[in-house]
């Protein structure tokens, strides 16, 4: 059997060629023993590209290797095997245990993110850290990278119950990692048509609250995305390009914290901390609920229900028969795994390509005046499970939690829902796409002059800037005195 042994930056990349039975598997411990003897190493990945058998003995030199780099907070990774040597290792059971990639540079990348992942928890502690009114914010970098919203459709199409068979987009789950918007599963038109509701994709699962009358809510965790189940939605908002930073929160709030309160705290830390902050941001998170308040759409938003007065369906006189907007807590002491988008209203919108945010966003000059922003949050609902005190790694935290917990429903989350502890993956959105991808129809132009117009009015709606100058100068005073605080602490 041959061995080669090479490192790349923190990895060691063992290659493999030959039978890994019983006698080449004796070789390759030995090899292993040698390299597992520093135990600073906690990546090592194995290329088996020119392996055509494996044994269980070789089976058992992986496993063994396995246990010893996960004791180290680090982890093995396996690329390039051949067919035989997967069918063993799906006829043993590993394949789900096993980080297992086409090819060494995928194994690689991944093992830079455990490399990362292991780095920011034993700095932890010296993490930036900012208090606030509501509560601690601990800061962790992430992706340095230029992050967009996909917008998929229109809201108007929603808002307008115009949907039709020529608007739906198929999409599949690896194409809206991170996304909320209106959807549903099914085959053919006449399974998902009429039953159209409030989505959420995350971590590679989605939850979607068909409009059937019976208010419950489905679940689907797909093993495999083959293509052979696809995601219908007539509009969907996808976060794109990784998350920019992550942030642990802490309320200090009785009860905990609203999350229109979370999200003005986290744009008012992003005009201090931020220069890539221009006024939207994408959020996902696993995050502890004390209360959970929803709004349900109740109907599917075809043309064949559009109501007959012609207005939208968020006009007051149709409002009630749409929506049901909980005024008590729907749950209480749940986790929630959430994805979002927020606007800043304040800042200046006119950076962002405004017939995409006409097409993402409804604001509401009423609601705009009242809060200055403009949040769509959706949640997958579990019962609750504990939270870690250290977190860096929100996808792997998102599988976890979708795997392992038992699911309670899924909702679009009122804004004074009560958040106690969360962690957040932050998208600070650079631009807006319009996304055709799996577009069953024909593109719609959007008006340009009436979107700019409607944006132009709403941010400049007169209580805005004034309640954001309010909120700021709050905010710096609570900072500065936090500060002299310390300051005489230190002396």
């Amino acid at each position: 059997m041959e061995i080669a042994v090479r490192r790349h930056g923190d990895t060691v990349v063992v290659g493999m060629g030959g039978r890994v039975d019983a006698y080449g598997s004796g070789e390759l411990d030995r090899t292993l023993e040698n390299i597992l003897a520093d135990e600073n190493l906690a990546c090592v990945a194995f290329d088996m590209t020119d392996v055509g058998y494996l044994s269980s003995a070789g089976i058992r030199s992986i496993v063994r290797t396995m246990k010893i780099l996960r004791s180290r907070n680090g982890a093995l990774a396996i690329c390039a095997l051949c067919s035989y040597c997967r069918n063993v290792l799906e006829t043993a059971g590993m394949t789900r245990s096993l980080n297992i990639f086409p090819t060494r540079s995928e194994a690689i990348t991944f093992l830079q993110s455990v490399h990362w992942e292991r780095q920011a928890l034993e700095n932890w502690d010296r993490m930036e850290i900012a208090d606030s009114p509501i509560g601690k914010f601990r800061f962790i970098p992430g992706e340095n990278s230029q992050a967009e919203l996909k917008v998929i459709g229109s809201v108007a199409d929603i808002f307008h119950s115009r949907v039709d068979e020529g608007r739906i987009f198929s999409r599949r789950f690896s194409q809206t990692e991170y996304s909320i918007g209106v959807g549903g599963l099914g085959e053919v038109p006449d399974d998902y048509m009429k039953v159209l509701g409030s989505m959420i994709t995350i971590g590679g699962t989605m939850g979607w609250l068909p409009t059937d009358g019976h208010d419950l809510a489905d679940f689907l965790v797909p093993r495999n995305d083959t293509g052979s189940v696809m995601i219908r939605t007539p509009f969907n908002l996808t976060l794109a390009g990784g998350f920019n930073e992550y942030i642990m929160f802490e309320s200090s709030e009785e009860g905990g914290t609203t999350l229109d309160r979370l999200y003005r705290g986290l744009f008012l830390l992003s005009r201090r901390r931020r220069r890539d902050f221009k006024g939207v941001l994408g959020t996902a998170a696993w995050m502890q609920t004390g209360e959970l308040l929803a709004g349900t759409m109740m109907r599917s938003p075809v043309r064949e229900f559009a109501p007959e007065n012609k207005r939208a369906i968020t006009d007051p006189s149709n409002s009630d028969e749409w929506f049901k907007r909980d005024v008590l807590p729907r749950h209480r002491d749940v986790t929630c795994l959430t994805c979002g988008v927020g606007i800043d209203l304040s800042c200046d919108l006119s950076v962002y390509d405004l017939s995409g945010l006409y097409a993402a966003f409804y604001i509401d000059p009423a609601t705009a005046g009242d809060r200055g922003q403009i949040l769509n949050n959706h949640a997958a609902v579990f019962e609750q499970v504990h939270m870690p005190e250290k977190i860096v790694c929100l996808d792997k935290m998102v599988r976890e939690v979708s795997a392992k917990a038992e699911f309670k429903d899924m909702r679009k989350l009122r804004d004074n829902s009560r958040v106690t502890r969360a962690f957040l993956g932050v998208s600070y959105i650079q631009r807006l796409v319009r996304d055709s991808a799996g577009w069953q129809g024909t593109e719609i132009p959007v008006n340009r002059n009436l979107a700019e117009k409607r944006y132009r009015e709403e941010s400049e709606f007169p209580l805005v800037p004034e309640k954001r100058e309010a909120e700021l100068n709050k905010f710096q005073r609570f900072l500065e005195a936090q500060q002299a605080k310390l300051e005489k602490q230190n002396k």
